[in-house]
């Protein structure tokens, strides 16, 4: 796929497999344009694929699953903060940072 960008233009070149699914997206009457088919394509992308719930679940799995394998380590709020800490105790707020080791 080559693409130049120009603010909010975009050209797509696409050849082979993308273009004949473009077409047969026209072809079939889902699309009458190949940009209106990227379009549907994206739209369908991401409600199947970005879910934002599961990405978060997914992306909090596997923090918690470096954590386990020793990849990051929990800090509490003395070793994220330093000398900042104090002032979220003040608040009474217990928070335990991740990060990567």
């Amino acid at each position: 796929m080559f693409y130049n960008i120009y603010g909010d233009i975009m050209n797509v070149v696409l050849k082979g497999v993308a273009d004949e699914i473009l077409e047969k997206m026209i072809d079939k009457g889902y699309a009458t344009t190949k940009s209106e088919a990227i379009r549907l394509a994206l739209i369908t992308f991401d409600k199947d694929n970005l879910n934002e719930v599961e990405m978060v679940n997914k992306k909090l799995d596997r923090i918690d699953y470096e954590i386990k394998i020793g990849k990051r380590r929990l800090l509490n709020d003395k070793e994220a903060f330093g000398e900042y800490a104090k002032y979220i105790k003040a608040k009474n707020v217990k928070k335990w940072f991740v990060v990567y080791i």
